[in-house]
C-alpha cells in the first residue's frame, strides 16, 4: 500500500488498531465491544507499525506524530514515547481507548457495527420459503465473508434474497419471468440481477461454478423465453388454447405455458425422454420416427418452473409407462435430473436415468475428477434410488459430457 504522507501512515496505524480490536470483538460472535476487548495496543516495532518505520524523511515522521496528537487529544488513543530518545522523539506504543472516536476521525465505521447492521438487514428479508440465512449471520458474527461477501457488502446477499422471493412469487403460476424486467422493477437497474448470479447460486446451494443461466432457470428467470421442443410421432398432437397442432418432423416448439398437454396417436406414447443438451436432442429427433411410442423433450439445461409445469401437464395427458432422462454425467447433470424427479413424483412417476452410468458409457475415459465431486454426484444418485449410476461412479469415477455419446433410444 502506497502511503502519501506521514498523516496517511498514522491513519493506517489507527486502522491497524481497529482491526486488532475487531478480532477480539468477533472472536466469540457476540459483537459486544467490552472494555477488555477494545483495550488493545501496538508496540512501535517494524512488524507492528511498519508504515511508521517506512517513513524515511524526518518531516514525514513529524507529520505522523502531529496526526497522532490529534487522535490523542480526542482521547481516542493513548501514546507512549521512548523517554530515552527525548521528548516525543521516538514512538514506543499506541493503545486504543475509544474506537468510535478513531473511526469518527477517519470518516469510517466500526467493523462490528457494520456486521450488526448487515445481520439486521438480512434477517429482515428472511422468511419462510426462502433460503436459510443462519449460516450467513453466524459468519458475519465472526467477521467472516460467506461466499466472499463481507458484512460491508451485505447488500449483495440482501438483494439476492429479495430476488429469490420475488421470482418465487411471480413464477407460482408456472410462467417464466423476464430477468431484466424484474431487475429494473426491483432495483431500477436492468442488469443488477445478472451481477449477483454467484451470490444467488450460494443461497440456492448451487456450486460456485454453476452457469449463471442455470441459476436463473431454477428461479424461473429468463433473459429470453425459451420454447419447449418436442419430438415424437407425427400423428401426436400438442394441445394449446383453442385447438391441437400435429407434431412436425423433426420437432416442434412452443412456449411452455401455452402447452396444455398432448393428444396421443393411435399408437400410445409409452416412453418419455428428456434430453439436457441441444446437440444430443437434435441427433435424437432426427431418428424419432423410428420409435413411434417415444416422446423426446428438450430440457434446455436446468428446467424453469414453467417447463416443469408444462412437462407435468404433458405426463398427465398421456398413458406413459416409463419416464427417462438423459444428461451430462457430472454433478450438474445429476442435480438437473433430481429437480426433474422431484417435479414428476407428484404425478406418480419415478425418473429413470438413461446412459448416465460411467461404468457403461465412459469406460474409455482416462481423466479422473476430484473425489469430492464424484462423492457429491454419487450421493445424489443414492438419494434418488439411482443405485446403478451411484455404483458406476464409485467404480469408474469419471464424468462425461452428453455430446460425446451417440444416440441410442431408451428401452424398458
Amino acid at each position: 500500500m502506497m502511503l502519501r504522507s506521514g498523516a496517511d501512515a498514522c491513519d493506517e496505524s489507527m486502522r491497524r488498531l481497529i482491526k486488532k480490536a475487531a478480532r477480539a470483538v468477533f472472536a466469540d460472535g457476540e459483537l459486544e465491544p467490552s472494555v477488555e476487548k477494545i483495550s488493545v495496543s501496538l508496540p512501535a516495532t517494524n512488524s507492528s507499525l511498519r508504515e511508521y518505520y517506512r517513513l524515511e524523511r524526518f518531516a514525514d515522521r513529524e507529520e505522523y506524530h502531529a496526526r497522532l496528537q490529534i487522535y490523542s487529544n480526542a482521547k481516542a488513543i493513548k501514546v507512549d514515547w521512548d523517554v530515552g530518545a527525548g521528548e516525543r522523539g521516538q514512538l514506543s506504543r499506541v493503545t486504543l481507548l475509544d474506537p468510535k472516536v478513531v473511526v469518527g476521525i477517519l470518516g469510517e465505521e466500526l467493523p462490528w457495527e457494520v456486521a450488526s447492521r448487515a445481520i439486521a438487514k438480512i434477517a429482515a428479508v428472511a422468511k419462510e420459503g426462502l433460503p436459510n440465512v443462519d449460516h450467513i449471520i453466524d459468519a458475519w458474527r465472526l467477521g467472516k465473508a460467506p461466499a466472499g461477501v463481507p458484512a460491508e457488502r451485505a447488500n449483495q446477499l440482501v438483494d439476492s434474497m429479495m430476488i429469490i422471493g420475488a421470482a418465487q412469487k411471480l413464477s407460482e403460476d408456472g410462467q417464466d419471468v423476464l430477468l431484466r424486467k424484474l431487475s429494473a422493477r426491483l432495483f431500477s437497474d436492468s442488469k443488477r440481477i445478472e451481477v449477483l448470479s454467484r451470490q444467488l447460486a450460494f443461497l440456492l446451494g448451487e456450486p460456485a461454478e454453476t452457469e449463471e443461466d442455470d441459476v436463473f432457470a431454477r428461479l424461473g428467470l429468463v433473459k429470453h423465453p425459451q420454447p419447449m421442443l418436442l419430438s415424437g410421432p407425427p400423428d401426436c398432437r400438442i394441445k394449446i388454447e383453442g385447438g391441437a397442432i400435429p407434431l412436425a418432423y423433426p420437432y416442434l416448439g412452443f412456449r411452455p405455458d401455452t402447452i396444455k398437454g398432448l393428444v396421443a396417436s393411435n399408437d400410445p406414447i409409452r416412453r418419455v425422454l428428456t434430453i439436457e443438451n441441444l446437440a444430443s436432442f437434435n441427433e435424437a429427433a432426427d431418428c424419432a420416427e423410428k420409435a413411434r411410442d417415444l416422446l423426446i423433450v428438450y430440457l434446455a439445461g436446468n428446467p424453469t418452473p414453467s417447463f416443469l409445469a408444462a412437462y407435468n401437464r404433458i405426463l398427465k395427458s398421456l398413458e406413459t409407462t416409463k419416464v427417462f432422462h438423459w444428461g451430462d454425467i457430472d454433478v450438474g447433470g445429476f442435480k438437473i435430473a433430481a429437480r426433474l424427479a422431484d417435479s414428476i413424483r407428484a404425478m406418480g412417476y419415478n425418473l429413470h436415468l438413461w446412459r448416465m452410468n460411467p461404468l457403461e458409457v465412459a469406460l474409455g475415459r482416462n481423466k479422473f475428477f476430484p473425489e469430492k465431486k464424484i462423492i457429491e454426484a454419487s450421493i445424489i444418485c443414492d438419494d434418488y434410488g439411482w443405485s446403478e449410476e451411484a455404483e458406476g461412479l464409485r467404480q469408474n469415477p469419471v464424468f462425461q459430457e452428453q455430446e460425446f455419446l451417440d444416440w441410442i433410444p431408451p428401452h424398458d
